[in-house]
């Protein structure tokens, strides 16, 4: 058994801290701190909370050290899911490689609370919010459960289904064979007729009705069931 002195290990374990300190600022874990830093900085303006779940480094490269890291997004990049992060070094050894990186951008989500069948008006009763990451889920999700109420299920939605836009619509206040009054405004004159539409419509969507006359006539839905004919 070899025997140390109190002097040497009381100097050994005065170096010990030093050690780890120089051993955290590798290089690996220099262009790994690069890399964080320019996804959170890149991704501050993302609808979540953005946290790396994994990142790579090319075996090859990440022996050599550098005291100047530039960290960019490859052209064509962006920061969602998985993508790549480059590092340039701009010491004299002028290197660059890249960074396989992978993100989740959490944030609260509508979810169906209970099974919303086709044709059902959604209320707020029918809505929880959860945490999901984003990355994995359509671009057209809702994130705020008044977007979805007071809307038309388009199909039938499961419990704990996340809620699209493509699941809903603006209940219509026209429904294709029905009387309607249309309304022709124009500068200093206003002309009320009555006829058939012959399209559904939510309030504010274009419209066709057949006036008394038959003829055609597009206009705009309105709340109250009217229609809006702008000459």
């Amino acid at each position: 058994m070899i025997k140390t002195s109190p002097l040497l290990w009381g100097l050994f374990c005065l170096l010990m801290p030093v050690l780890a300190n120089a051993s955290d600022h590798s290089p690996v874990s220099a262009i790994l701190e690069a890399v964080e830093a320019f996804v959170h900085e890149q991704g501050r303006d993302l609808p979540g909370r953005v946290s790396i779940k994994s990142s790579r480094l090319d075996s090859r490269r990440t022996h050599q050290s550098c005291q100047q890291l530039e960290a960019f997004l490859p052209v064509g990049g962006r920061v969602w899911g998985r993508f790549s992060v480059g590092i340039r070094c701009l010491d004299a050894s002028s290197w660059t490689l890249y960074v396989p990186v992978e993100i989740e951008v959490i944030a609260p989500i509508a979810h169906a609370a209970r099974p919303i069948r086709k044709g059902k008006l959604v209320h707020s009763d029918d809505i929880s919010m959860h945490e999901t990451d984003l990355v994995r889920l359509p671009q057209d999700i809702l994130n705020d459960a008044e977007q979805a109420v007071g809307k038309m299920a388009t199909s039938s939605i499961a419990a704990g289904q996340p809620l699209r836009q493509r699941h809903l619509r603006a209940p219509h206040v026209i429904t294709r064979g029905q009387k309607v009054q249309l309304t022709v405004t124009g500068p200093g004159f206003t002309v009320s007729t009555e006829g058939d539409a012959l399209t559904s419509a939510a309030s504010g969507e274009m419209v066709q009705v057949r006036n008394s006359a038959g003829r055609i006539i597009s206009g705009i839905a309105r709340a109250d069931g009217s229609v809006e004919v702008r000459p």
